[in-house]
């Protein structure tokens, strides 16, 4: 079997074999064209080099010579022999160094013409010997210096004819650099040719499987258990493939074992849902239905199973039921879950449902479905109606004898059925206070009963929170100043305004800092602030009381509900006045909560909708 790591290693030999081979190419190549240029170079650089001293000699014996005519004779001649030997020492080495049958020709011309300098040369010293000056002068002049000139011209033509070998040279080298680049590059190409090709036909051989292996996979993950690879290699991947295929087998032998189970759960599972006589609606996490059983097709009006895979909106038309039923993408339940009931009407008869969630959470915590009982309460909502509308009657009722008793207790208080001691005064007093207490709870509860059976009418205007701020406080001015409590009020007169009653929102602001002043001591701070949301203006009332237990926070808002110590009084409070501004803030449209540590103070925060002409 040739394993993976043979192929690789094949893989990667054949591709340092090319680049190696290519390198070695290369190598020789700009080898040769260096062997080639150095020669070249190295003779016309010679030839300039000695002709350029076959010059200078010669200007040496030139100069030997004009000082000889105004100097000592004898003494020049010693430097005019130095320059000759010199320049017979140029001469040969140049006429070694010489290739061009050209530059043979001028080197033949300029030893005849040396030759014919050396003689004149002679001559004038001859003439100095004899001190014949003034001859000598004009021997040198005429005779002598139009050979120098000669010789000169020679010597650079000599010049000029290595200048024109050397640009020849130059050329030769330019043509063979260009076929050592040109015949470099077609190397280099075929080199990466065969590289490609190597490199495609090692991936084609090693990822060609693995890339089969990885779509059967993949079509595996997305249920189709049917794939099968085909075998061609011998290889590490070979008996992978092997290994899926088996695996492959094996699921679908799982598959069609428990294929029958889960049929069979599920239809458990329906018939548990279908005979539960409470409607129950099965959604997944985009709110789309999945199961639901009779009562709650019936309940919905929909029939033949047409709300199967549908999104909870398109089959519930009504907003208040989608608003109940629906569950957040965060896996919340949407909508105010404390009291929400949702009315059907049948057969002329109003039925209540308070719909109960379960979430349906995968091993990670993500949210995959929602479990919606929606839990009968009619009867209990009839008895709440009953109840409320008994304590309706009997408060109605209780109305005119307490206005009579406490007009009784105002007449004798007065002394018009005679004197009053100080004795008697205090128990009428007592007995006014109990009146007050009597009325008030009456009052309450009268407010209650038409706020929850929907006869009690809110008239909305468009209001300014800052001047309905200022006319509910106005009666808890002097209570603040008697307790020394502080009372601060930040409430923007650039508010935008809201939407409400402002009767009912009056109460409920009075009735917040009210509790807030209660439950203060001396020295504390009650503060109201109001400010702009989105849609909405949002009061809070904080104060530095004591606090709220934690438990207690999801009943306070309950009726008949108040949190206090055995020993604690709280005169004139019967736990209905959240119950009250509770009812109020949702009837306009907000929702009103309440944050509390114990020993750090509450915070009772309520929204009002702002006014449309805003």
């Amino acid at each position: 079997m040739r394993s993976l790591a043979y192929k690789i290693g094949v893989g990667y030999f054949v591709l340092m074999s090319i680049g190696l081979v290519t390198s070695i190419f290369a190598i020789y190549n700009f080898s040769e064209l260096g062997s080639s240029i150095e020669p070249i170079l190295e003779e016309t650089y010679q030839v300039a080099i000695n002709a350029e001293n076959l010059v200078k000699t010669l200007d040496d014996q030139d100069d030997a010579l004009l000082m000889a005519l105004i100097d000592d004779a004898d003494l020049y001649r010693v430097y005019f022999n130095e320059g000759r030997d010199n320049f017979l020492v140029a001469y040969e080495r140049t006429k070694g160094t010489s290739v061009l049958p050209k530059q043979s020709q001028l080197l033949d011309r300029i030893i005849l013409t040396y030759r014919s300098y050396l003689q004149a040369s002679d001559s004038l010293f001859l003439l100095l010997k004899e001190r014949k000056t003034k001859t000598a002068s004009n021997y040198q002049k005429f005779v002598l210096r139009p050979i120098t000139l000669r010789l000169k011209d020679q010597c650079f033509e000599l010049l000029a004819v290595n200048q024109e070998a050397m640009t020849q040279a130059q050329e030769r080298i330019k043509v063979r650099t260009t076929q050592v680049t040109v015949t470099f590059v077609i190397a280099a190409i075929l080199a990466v040719a065969l590289s490609l090709l190597a490199s495609f036909r090692f991936s084609k051989t090693i990822l060609g499987p693995a890339l089969r292996l990885t779509d059967s996979v993949r079509r595996i993950s997305q249920g189709h258990l049917n794939q099968k690879i085909d075998v061609t290699t011998d290889d590490e991947i070979g008996e992978l493939s092997r290994e899926f295929n088996k695996m492959t087998e094996r699921l679908r032998g799982y598959e069609q074992m428990n294929i029958h189970q889960i049929i069979s759960e599920k239809k458990k599972s329906e018939t548990i849902v279908e005979s539960i006589a409470d409607p129950i609606i099965v959604t997944d996490e985009e709110n789309r239905i999945v199961l639901m059983n009779e009562a709650a097709a019936l309940v919905l009006g929909v029939r033949d199973r047409l709300w199967m895979g549908k999104p909870l909106q398109s089959v519930v038309k009504d907003d208040r039921w989608v608003s109940g039923l629906a569950t957040a993408p965060d896996g919340k339940a949407t909508g105010h879950r404390k009291e929400v009931l949702l009315s059907f009407k049948k057969n002329g008869e109003t039925l209540y449902f308070r719909p109960r969630q379960t979430m349906i959470t995968d091993a990670q915590g993500n949210l995959e479905g929602t479990i919606t009982l929606l839990q009968d309460v009619t009867r209990f909502k009839n008895l709440d109606r009953m109840k409320s509308e008994f304590i309706a009657t009997v408060s109605h009722e209780f109305r005119t004898p307490l206005t009579s008793i406490s007009m009784g207790i105002d007449i004798l208080s007065q002394g018009a059925a005679g004197p009053v001691s100080e004795r008697q005064r205090e128990l009428l007093t007592a007995a006014k206070d109990d009146c007050e207490r009597l009325r008030k709870l009456v009052k309450e509860l009268l407010d209650l009963s038409r706020l929850e059976s929907g006869k009690f009418e809110t008239r909305k205007t468009s209001l300014k929170l800052r001047d309905l701020v200022d006319e509910a406080l106005k009666p808890l001015q002097l209570p603040f100043k008697e307790q020394s409590i502080e009372l601060d009020v930040n409430v923007p007169a650039a508010l935008a305004p809201v939407s409400g009653d402002s009767q009912q929102l009056s109460w409920v602001i009075r009735n917040l800092v009210d509790n807030a002043l209660r439950y203060s001591t001396a020295g504390g701070k009650v503060s109201l602030v109001a400010s702009e949301e989105e849609n909405v203006v949002k009061v809070s009332v904080l104060d530095t009381g004591k606090g709220i237990p934690e438990e207690a926070k999801h009943t306070i808002f309950e009726k008949f509900v108040q949190i206090k110590q055995p020993t604690e009084t709280t005169p004139g409070s019967v736990g209905l006045g959240l119950a009250i501004a509770r009812e109020v803030v949702e009837a306009h449209g907000g929702q009103i909560w309440v944050e509390s540590k114990l020993g750090k103070g509450s915070t009772f925060s309520f929204t009002v909708p702002k006014s449309v002409t805003a």
